[in-house]
C-alpha cells in the first residue's frame, strides 16, 4: 500500500517539544549490552576510542530518522530542546547545573574552545605536566605561538608517585605570570588518576584558574563538579560512557562563560535572546554538524549504568578490580614490579616495559613493533608506546564493561614471547 503524507508526518508536528530520545528506549536500557567488536580480538584498548553498545547505536539511528522527517524544524526548533535533554542527563552524572555545560565533539574541542578565548598576552604562562595528552599540548603550542605566552611543564615521577608529589609538582610550577593550569583528570599515556580536587583548590587560593582535561573522566570515575569547582572541565564521552564517537562536553564556571565563543561562529551568534544564555545558544548551534551522538547521551548513560546491579559506581569498581589484578599478572609475567599506586588508578593501568638495547622499533601499523605483533599475530589490541621524557615503552591496558579477567590472562601468556621477539 502506498505511503501517505499523513503516515510520514513528524510524530511531534503538533506538539511544542519533541519527546526525549530516551523515552523511545526506556524499556530497553536494562537489556544486557551487546557490541560489534571483532569476536576474534581481545580488546584491551577501549580507553582510546571506546565501544558503542548496539542499543546506543539504535537510539542514534532513530534520532537521525526523526531529523530527516523535517530537517528545518530540527535545526530551527528541536535541536535546542534535544541539547537540553542531553545536558540534563550529563548534569546528573557530573553534579552541576545543566546550563553550565556545552556539548562538544570531544575533549580536545573543549580544550581548544577555552584556549581560543583566553586572551593570552606575551609573557603569560600556562602550566601543564609532562604527562599531558599531545593534542592538548599541540593546541596550547599554537595558542602560545600566536600570543607570545609560554608553556611551563611540571614533571611528574612515574611510576613511583604519590598524590602529594603530583599536586606539589603542579602547584610548584605556578608563578606570578601563570594564567592557567591545565591538568588531566586521568593522564592518557600513563593512566594516573591525579588529585584534581587538591590541585584546583590550591591553584584557586593563588588566584589561578584550572582547566581539567577530563577526556578519560566521565564513565571511568565519579565526578562532582559542584564540589570540585574548576574554572573549566573538558571531557570526552566516547571513551568510557558507551557513547558514540564525536561526543563530549565543556563545563565552564558561570563567571567564565561570557568570554567563551565557539571556534566556528554560526549565522545566529549575533542574535541576543533574553530568555537563554549566549553560552548555550552559541555552542548548541554551530551549523549542520552531526549532533546525534551527543543527543542520545541519556540512553548511553542509562544503558551503561544498568550493566551492574550497583549502577555505574558498581561497574567502575568492578572494572578497577579486574584491571588492577590483570595488570599485576602482566607485570609479573615480564618481570616488572613497579606499578602506579592503586589510589592513582581507575579502570586503566599503564605498565613500563623493558626497552631493548637497540631502542624501540616503530611498527608498520601502530606506534611500536610490539603493538603490531600483538594485534596482527595474536589478535590482542593493547597499545604500546613511548612518552617523551617519561619512558620509551609503555603498555596501557583498560577494562570496559565487556572485558573479563581471561582477557588479561591471555595478554600475560603471550607478552613475554612477543617482547623477546622485539629486540
Amino acid at each position: 500500500m502506498p505511503t501517505t503524507r499523513a503516515q510520514t508526518a513528524h510524530p511531534a508536528a503538533t506538539e511544542h517539544a519533541p519527546d526525549p530520545i530516551l523515552d523511545a528506549f526506556v524499556d530497553r536500557v536494562r537489556e544486557p549490552a551487546t557490541h560489534g567488536l571483532d569476536s576474534d580480538m581481545v580488546m584491551l584498548n577501549g580507553a582510546s576510542y571506546g565501544c558503542v553498545p548496539t542499543l546506543v547505536r539504535d537510539a542514534q539511528h532513530e534520532l537521525a530518522r526523526r531529523i530527516e522527517l523535517d530537517p528545518v524544524r530540527f535545526y530551527k526548533h528541536d535541536l535546542e530542546l534535544y541539547c537540553d535533554h542531553a545536558r540534563q542527563a550529563l548534569a546528573r552524572l557530573v553534579n552541576c547545573d545543566a546550563g553550565d555545560l556545552a556539548l562538544m565533539p570531544n575533549g580536545t574541542f573543549a580544550v581548544s574552545s577555552v584556549l581560543l578565548n583566553l586572551n593570552l598576552q606575551p609573557g603569560d604562562e600556562i602550566v601543564v605536566t609532562d604527562h599531558e595528552y599531545q593534542a592538548t599540548v599541540n593546541e596550547l603550542g599554537r595558542a602560545c605561538a600566536a600570543s607570545g605566552a609560554r608553556i611551563v611543564t611540571a614533571k611528574l615521577p612515574f611510576p613511583a608517585i604519590t598524590p602529594e608529589q603530583a599536586s606539589d609538582a603542579i602547584i610548584g610550577a605556578i608563578t606570578a605570570r601563570t594564567k592557567l593550569v591545565i591538568c588531566s583528570h586521568i593522564t592518557s599515556a600513563t593512566s594516573l588518576l591525579l588529585p584534581i580536587g587538591d590541585i584546583i583548590e590550591r591553584a584557586r587560593a593563588l588566584g589561578v584558574d584550572t582547566l581539567i582535561d577530563g577526556a578519560h573522566g566521565p564513565g571511568q570515575v565519579p565526578i562532582d563538579l559542584h564540589a570540585l569547582r574548576p574554572a573549566y572541565y573538558a571531557a570526552s564521552c566516547h571513551k568510557w560512557l558507551g557513547a558514540s564517537k564525536g561526543t563530549g562536553f565543556l563545563y565552564a564556571d558561570p563567571d567564565r562563560q561570557k568570554r567563551l565563543k565557539p571556534a566556528v561562529l554560526s549565522c545566529r551568534t549575533h542574535a541576543t535572546r533574553p530568555e537563554r544564555k549566549a553560552f548555550l545558544c552559541d555552542f548548541d548551534y554551530v551549523g549542520t554538524e552531526d549532533r546525534t551522538g551527543n543527543l542520545v547521551l541519556a540512553v548511553a548513560i542509562e544503558h551503561l549504568s544498568a550493566q551492574h546491579p550497583d549502577g555505574l559506581a558498581g561497574l567502575q569498581r568492578r572494572n578497577h578490580e579486574i584491571v588492577r589484578a590483570g595488570a599485576a599478572k602482566i607485570a609479573q609475567a615480564v618481570g616488572v614490579e613497579t606499578l602506579a599506586p592503586e589510589s592513582m588508578t581507575a579502570s586503566m593501568v599503564t605498565i613500563p616495559l623493558p626497552v631493548p638495547e637497540g631502542g624501540v622499533r616503530p611498527g608498520a601499523v601502530y606506534d611500536d613493533e610490539l603493538w603490531d605483533r600483538l594485534r596482527l599475530d595474536h589478535g590482542i589490541q593493547a597499545p604500546a608506546w613511548g612518552l617523551a621524557g617519561v619512558h620509551q615503552r609503555l603498555m596501557r591496558v583498560s577494562c570496559q564493561w565487556y572485558n573479563t579477567p581471561a582477557d588479561f590472562d591471555r595478554l600475560a601468556q603471550v607478552l613475554p614471547g612477543v617482547l623477546a621477539a622485539c629486540v
